[in-house]
């Protein structure tokens, strides 16, 4: 391989590393001036919270010092690998997988794990549509028997990315933050695939409800 083309793949590949740990280290120290406030009640007891994918930052910096045993399901696609990386250093473990890749892969785990720990999972990612309940979050929670929580940002100060899928909020520094929790959400495991369907539906709408 030529000495031009060698050098310039690694520089590209040290660039690219050099600016994920910028923007990581920037993510942490602005989020660090957030002012959260929560309003509902938790327990650090196995469970699934689930919010939307645009609402997601401010969530995430909540819980990583909340609960201790928790994981993260985050997608394989180029963004999830900076959110991935983020929250690992925010003390989550990780699922990688999503409704579209190694779904059922996801889903298993997902579901054995939740039995002993928290997992944190957006519905209606990775590629939307926006606040649209997929089934996982709620499939998760079925098969495992654990309670489901619904979760939901508010946000003072905030900067909007219009253009992606999910209207995507990233809180300004010093931004005044609800974070609202919903009572646990319980599928029963008697329940047909077709009652378990509807109540999805319902879900869907309670968490788009909260305010």
């Amino acid at each position: 391989m030529p000495f031009e083309l060698y050098f310039g793949r690694h520089f590209f590949i040290f660039m690219k590393t050099i600016s994920k740990i910028i923007l990581h280290k920037l993510i942490t120290l602005i989020s660090s001036t957030w002012r959260i406030r929560v309003f509902g009640e938790y327990n650090d007891t196995p469970a699934v919270f689930a919010f939307w994918h645009g609402e997601m930052l401010p969530i995430w910096k909540y819980f990583s010092r909340k609960l201790d045993n928790k994981y993260a399901v985050v997608s394989l696609s180029k963004d999830g690998q900076i959110l991935a990386e983020l929250l690992e250093k925010w003390n989550y473990s990780l699922i990688r997988g999503s409704s579209s890749k190694n779904s059922k892969d996801v889903l298993g785990k997902a579901t054995e794990l939740a039995k002993n720990a928290s997992i944190f999972i957006t519905p209606d990612g990775p590629r939307g549509p926006a606040r649209k309940f997929k089934n996982g979050a709620a499939i998760i929670a079925y098969r495992s028997e654990v309670p489901m929580y619904l979760v939901r940002t508010f946000i003072s100060c905030k900067f909007v990315f219009k253009q992606s899928w999910d209207k995507f909020i990233f809180p300004l520094p010093f931004s005044k933050i609800r974070i609202v929790i919903s009572e646990k959400q319980y599928i029963p495991k008697e329940y047909s695939r077709e009652e378990v369907a509807e109540m999805i539906v319902q879900i869907e709408n309670k968490i788009n409800s909260i305010s």
